[in-house]
């Protein structure tokens, strides 16, 4: 029996930037409807913000790749969790 989505509407996806071969993930979060397509419709001026303005000024489009879908919120903070620690963050020299 198929969960109802009202109740687990929550994802973990990856923003890639093109430009690396492979293509690496530079960010990884958890969202529910468009969150993931957000980052590069509204820019900030966070490291991951000033990363996407430079894929998108290099004529590049930033990958946006969900992970995994239909989880509780709880299930996608401990996945998110699990692959941030799993790739590491920039500054501790993981992508």
């Amino acid at each position: 029996m198929r969960k109802d989505r009202r109740a687990a509407p929550y994802y973990v996806y990856a923003l890639k930037d093109p430009r690396s071969n492979p293509v690496l993930p530079f960010y990884i979060g958890k969202g529910t409807g468009n969150r993931a397509w957000e980052h590069t419709i509204n820019v900030d001026d966070t490291a991951k913000g000033r990363r996407i303005k430079e894929i998108l000024d290099s004529g590049y489009e930033v990958v946006t790749t969900k992970l995994a879908d239909d989880l509780s919120e709880e299930q996608a903070l401990k996945l998110e969790a699990e692959l941030i620690a799993s790739f590491g963050t920039e500054a501790t020299g993981g992508f």
